[in-house]
């Protein structure tokens, strides 16, 4: 887990530039930094640790590095790193399965000097070419150089995890891990992206689509890497970015069958026992996120399972966000939490925000995320702030799950509206004893039954009528593929800001690339089955967590007590934010005069805009 940055250029490039955009990545890189450049660069006594390379016909290039150590704690591990004085290479991010590579490659022939992925990514690349991307199970931006044929390869991960983002005009192209680092660039203009903006007032925050919420600075493809001369990012109409991956869900209406079913639920268990064991591999202290539901606690059980058989000295430590003040029970989940410490015998540290810091810490969190969130963050927050206040450097989270196993209760309406009709009735008696189901599948019945009438393509305008945009009658399973591909990197987005705020990594499980392959092949009857949602999961793990735990039909979610807090402690706080945010008033986004007669999500909306720009538009952010 590091920073990265990058300036490509026709006319010589200023060291100094190249500095602050580093510098502003500092904290996700603590432990050390290095450049990279071509010859002609000036002011390069601006910096130190500086490796030069030759000549580029008519391009000039600067790499820039942050390095939060994790493995190979040693200087070996520097970067930009060098690779049979032929590539250079900038990585962000883990490549988990780097030891089976590794002895792999050797077999071939190839030799290693460290004890870092950093240097079997380079390896890779020498053999595979670009289809190295698929060998690597693991999260990463990075920028790889092949100096000898002038061509580069710019690469990001299957799902999003690791951010990039780039600045293109011709004669120059700039990427880097965070906007921030961009917009220290003279060449780029600090504006609102407004049709972002509108879109996220109305839909939430996406970051999954080309534009963020600054003009001309757009994300770099997920899935996807750029291949070719180096000369060719200083033509924007030459920048192909091609995808070298994809997800193809299984879309039967078969019903469950009891002997399939113990299959998936065993192969299910092994897989994540081995996301979670790879993932284990770091040379700091590897803790955990806890929140008490299923997918976390699911991580925390196999994590202690695998630390003991295997004898890690280090035990296992877990991190909370608990809420046992008054007027703040209903999101508090510490009954679950500590229910799974007691089982395990493990330790847990927890945390609860207070309502007076919030104003403060809003605004860094705000900051790090370089776009307004959805919400405050506060859960993550102060979660992140605790792992690392106790010294812990990595951090497993069970993100994802939700969007592979069909948790969410919204998905309930896709199954209803595509079941067959004759089996509805008996699976509304035994799906609305979950909380808070009926209303989503009441919605699919209704349109299950109106299209029997008036056929799919009628019933889809109708619904559309209601001021709703979903494609009504998508597969339950392909709609967790799109989730997966959208949705999903907003939550990565949280996970990978927040915590790389206080210098962590964060590891997810669940998006180990053959589990997600492989779930995407079960069959939606072993997901969403006997009344309740992730029931594969839940089979899986049966007698293994607690049963209060495991068969919980209560979904919380990590809830964050915003409404209690708004309409309390930081009412006057939210107003005064919004009512005093001059681009507010100029954009006219909401009427604002009335605040109380505006919606929680659209408040929480319009006092993240407004704090964003006066963060990296009205002032220089700190």
């Amino acid at each position: 887990m590091c920073g990265i940055a990058g300036v490509i250029s026709r006319q010589p490039i200023d060291m100094i530039h190249v500095k602050k955009m580093n510098d502003k990545l500092i904290h996700r890189g603590p432990d050390s930094y290095g450049y990279l450049c071509s010859r002609e660069t000036i002011n390069k006594e601006a910096v130190d640790r500086l490796d030069q390379l030759d000549h580029f016909s008519n391009t000039h290039l600067v790499f820039a590095h942050r390095r939060l150590a994790i493995l190979d704690l040693s200087e070996a591990g520097h970067q930009p790193m060098s690779y049979l004085d032929k590539y250079w290479l900038i990585f962000n991010g883990e490549i988990y399965n780097f030891i089976e590579l590794r002895t792999e490659l050797e077999k071939k022939g190839y030799t290693f000097h460290t004890q870092t992925d950093t240097e079997v990514v380079l390896a890779a690349y020498d053999f595979w070419g670009e289809d190295c991307l698929n060998k690597f199970n693991g999260d990463w931006a990075l920028a790889l150089i092949d100096k000898e044929n002038q061509t580069i390869l710019i690469s990001r991960d299957r799902f999003g995890i690791k951010p990039l983002y780039y600045f293109s005009t011709p004669g120059l192209f700039l990427f880097a891990s965070e906007i921030k680092a961009i917009l220290e660039h003279p060449a780029v203009n600090r504006e609102p992206n407004l049709h972002y903006l509108y879109q996220y007032i109305k839909h939430g925050p996406n970051e999954y689509d080309r534009e963020t919420a600054f003009k001309n600075i757009f994300h770099f493809d997920f899935a996807s890497y750029f291949s070719g001369p180096i000369k060719n990012l200083l033509e924007p109409n030459k920048i192909n970015i091609k995808r070298f991956w994809s997800l193809t869900p299984n879309l039967s209406n078969e019903t469950l069958d009891e002997k399939k079913l113990a299959s998936y639920s065993e192969e299910y268990y092994s897989l994540l026992e081995d996301a979670v064991k790879i993932r284990l591999r770091a040379d700091v202290k590897v803790g955990a996120n806890l929140s008490g539901g299923l997918d976390s606690s699911s991580i925390v059980y196999l994590i202690n399972s695998v630390k003991q058989n295997a004898a890690f000295s280090i035990p296992l430590e877990t991190f909370s966000s608990v809420y046992q003040s008054p007027g703040t029970l209903d999101c508090d989940e510490s009954s679950s939490i500590n229910e799974m410490i007691k089982q395990l015998n493990i330790t847990s540290h927890q945390t609860e925000p207070r309502p007076e810091d919030i104003p403060q810490e809003h605004r860094k969190m705000i900051y790090h995320m370089d776009s307004p969130p959805e919400s405050t963050l506060m859960s993550s927050w102060y979660t992140a702030k605790l792992i690392n206040q106790k010294n812990t450097r990595v951090t497993m989270t069970g993100e994802g799950a939700d969007e592979q196993l069909a948790g969410y209760l919204r998905y309930l309406t896709y199954y209803f509206s595509n079941m067959r009709f004759r089996h509805t009735l008996s699976s509304y008696k035994i799906f609305k004893t979950i909380s808070g189901a009926r209303v989503y599948i009441r919605v699919g019945l209704m349109m299950n039954a109106i299209q029997k009438i008036l056929g799919k393509r009628v019933t889809q305008y109708l619904y559309t009528k209601t001021g709703r945009k979903e494609k009504i009658f998508t597969p339950p399973n392909e709609k967790l593929k799109e989730d997966i591909q959208s949705n999903l990197l907003n939550l990565h987005h949280i996970d990978e800001a927040v915590f790389m705020a206080f210098s962590i990594e964060h590891r997810a499980p669940f998006m180990d690339h053959r589990l997600v392959e492989f779930l995407a092949s079960v069959p939606i009857a072993y997901k969403l089955a006997k009344g309740r949602t992730k029931y594969l999961a839940r089979k899986a793990f049966d007698n293994l967590l607690p049963a209060s735990i495991n068969w919980n039909k209560d979904k919380l979610g990590w809830p964050i007590p915003e409404r209690f807090w708004l309409e309390n402690h930081l009412k006057e706080w939210v107003n005064k934010t919004i009512k005093n945010s001059e681009f507010l008033k100029e954009q006219r986004f909401f009427a604002i005069k009335n605040l109380d007669k505006i919606s929680h999500t659209v408040k929480i909306r319009l006092l993240n805009i407004a704090v964003w720009h006066e963060i990296f538009l009205n002032s220089s952010p700190t």
